[in-house]
């Protein structure tokens, strides 16, 4: 037991061994300032930058839906003018047959307002009546690239004011029609289930050219 104290002291006492401790002491010391430092600077950071809450729309029947200010746009212009060509065509692509179900699905795409115009125009123009009574195939296609002439605010809402040329042609074994329209429509931002997209068509003018 004394030859092993005297070997511990003889080995504290070694200057070698004391400059090792030394060192290696210095250094724990400047890794554990670093650490220290990174915490504080990572703590300051997360009191001057609080993490923003994230809300979503859960209706316990479809998959959580981000929801997003109404004044803030939810997809890239490129998305938003695909999206508009799409559902501003859609009530035009009908046929005598499935035109109960192929509306319906084009109006779930509209706010009731946007679906009114719709459809005041489109029935006043007869357009409705004939293609049933002479039991037609309606089909439309744009003929040029949507452009988004304007954005605005309407009543805390994104508004894109959207327009393009189009072309509808109904047809039956007899005979065929076609109509040139210029398809002018306001697209919202939306933040409800009934309109997943975020998107809404709150009003649609068609004017022949």
């Amino acid at each position: 037991m004394q030859n092993q104290t005297e070997a511990i002291s003889r080995r504290l006492s070694d200057p070698d061994f004391q400059g090792w401790v030394v060192r290696n002491s210095m250094l724990l010391v400047l890794v554990l300032s670093s650490l220290l430092g990174v915490f504080v600077i990572h703590d300051g950071y997360v009191w001057t930058h609080p993490a923003q809450p994230v809300y979503f729309f859960v209706d316990g029947h479809n998959p959580p839906m981000p929801a997003v200010p109404l004044d803030s746009p939810i997809v890239d212009d490129t998305q938003l003018l695909d999206w508009s060509v799409k559902w501003v065509l859609a009530p035009y692509n009908v046929n005598y047959h499935d035109f109960p179900q192929q509306l319906n699905t084009a109006g779930q795409h509209y706010t009731r307002n946007g679906w009114s115009s719709f459809g005041s125009a489109y029935i006043a123009a007869g357009n409705f009546q004939a293609m049933q009574h002479a039991r037609m195939t309606c089909y439309a296609q744009a003929q040029r690239s949507a452009v988004i002439r304007q954005t605005s605010i309407i009543g805390g809402h994104l508004a894109y004011e959207i327009q393009f040329p189009m072309v509808q042609t109904c047809e039956n074994v007899n005979q065929q029609s076609t109509s040139n329209l210029m398809m002018t429509a306001t697209v919202i931002r939306m933040n409800d289930q009934n309109h997943p997209d975020g998107l809404a068509i709150e009003q649609l003018n068609a004017k022949g050219f």
